[in-house]
Formats: C-alpha cells, sequence, structure tokens
C-alpha cells in the first residue's frame, strides 16, 4: 500500500511540475508578455506576476536559500526544467556582471533533472534549491509560473515577476535596489 502511495505521490508531482511549465509557457506564446516594454527601452519584457502572495514571508526556507531570509535584497529565480524560456533564461545568468543578489530555485519532476538543469547552465555557484515538485515555491509564496523572479527584502517577499529577458530583468530590479539602500 505504501508503494501505491508513493507512485501517487510522485505522478501528483510530476503533474504540478508539468503544469507549472505549461503555464509560463502558454502565457508567453500567447502574447501575454507581448506590449509590456522593458526598463530603459529594451527588448526583452518584464510583469507583475499575478497570484503571487507579495508581503508574505515563507514559514520555511529551504537550505539552499536560507541567507535569502536575511539579506537586504535578493532576487530568487524560478525556473522550470521543463520550460524552453527558463532555458533561454537561465543561459543568460552567465552574462550578467554581477550576480551577488541572485539566487536560483528550479522546479522540477525529480532532484536528477533539478541537478542536470543546475549543471548545464553553470548555476551552481549560486545560493540554490532544487525544489521537486514545485512544492516550496507554490505552497509558501503562491508562485506556479516560470520563468520568474521573486525579490525578497528581509525575507518578505516586495514582487513577483514574469520576465523573457534577464538584462531586462536586471534594469527592472536594481533601480528598487537602489531605492531600498542595498550595497
Amino acid at each position: 500500500m505504501s508503494y501505491l502511495f508513493g507512485f501517487g505521490l510522485l505522478v501528483v508531482a510530476g503533474a504540478v511540475v508539468v503544469l507549472f511549465a505549461m503555464l509560463g509557457e502558454l502565457y508567453a506564446r500567447s502574447g501575454g508578455m507581448e506590449g509590456a516594454g522593458a526598463p530603459g527601452g529594451g527588448s526583452g519584457t518584464v510583469r507583475l506576476l499575478d497570484g503571487a502572495r507579495v508581503g508574505s514571508r515563507p514559514e520555511r526556507w529551504p537550505a539552499g536559500l536560507a541567507e535569502v531570509a536575511t539579506a537586504d535584497l535578493r532576487v530568487v529565480l524560478v525556473f522550470s526544467t521543463s520550460c524552453n524560456s527558463c532555458e533561454k533564461a537561465a543561459g543568460e545568468v552567465g552574462d550578467l556582471a554581477d550576480t551577488r543578489d541572485f539566487a536560483v530555485l528550479i522546479s522540477t519532476i525529480d532532484q536528477e533533472r533539478g541537478e542536470d538543469f543546475m549543471t548545464r547552465h553553470e548555476l551552481s555557484g549560486l545560493p540554490h534549491h532544487i525544489d521537486v515538485g514545485g512544492e516550496w515555491v507554490a505552497e509558501e509564496l503562491g508562485v506556479m509560473t516560470s520563468p520568474s523572479a521573486l525579490v525578497f527584502r528581509h525575507g518578505r517577499l516586495v514582487s513577483a515577476l514574469l520576465f523573457t529577458d534577464l538584462a531586462a530583468l536586471s534594469a527592472a530590479v536594481f533601480p528598487v535596489k537602489e531605492a531600498v539602500g542595498n550595497e
């Protein structure tokens, strides 16, 4: 009976990850991000993410993201291993001049796929968490879309954004960083 329960749980976790990726892809492909424009006139788009629990503070933090809970300002990039837009965006992380304010959360169906994604995009040097089933980010923050960026100040979610271009995202976030006085 416990094997049946375990198998059922694995199927449900897989379905959540696939749904997470499908929602992001559908939104991006349906033109949902067109016309939003990028701060500074860039070609990428950044929009507010509906449904995220902005203003909330997670009750529990994964070990890999523990420093986000106390940092002045951190941006957690949420990627899914089943999302083509996430593959592109994750490949842009290495192009950033400064990544010290970023962390990564990988929503995936299993640990091995998440680790492969991290290795393939050389993200292991950043604080990170492989979120099997997308459970933590969905339960704690109400986020089920990728690629997205979660902006935290002292562990409180202050903004949740959908993005198509990491440079446009940085242009949107770093003026916020300067406004809050983070060095």
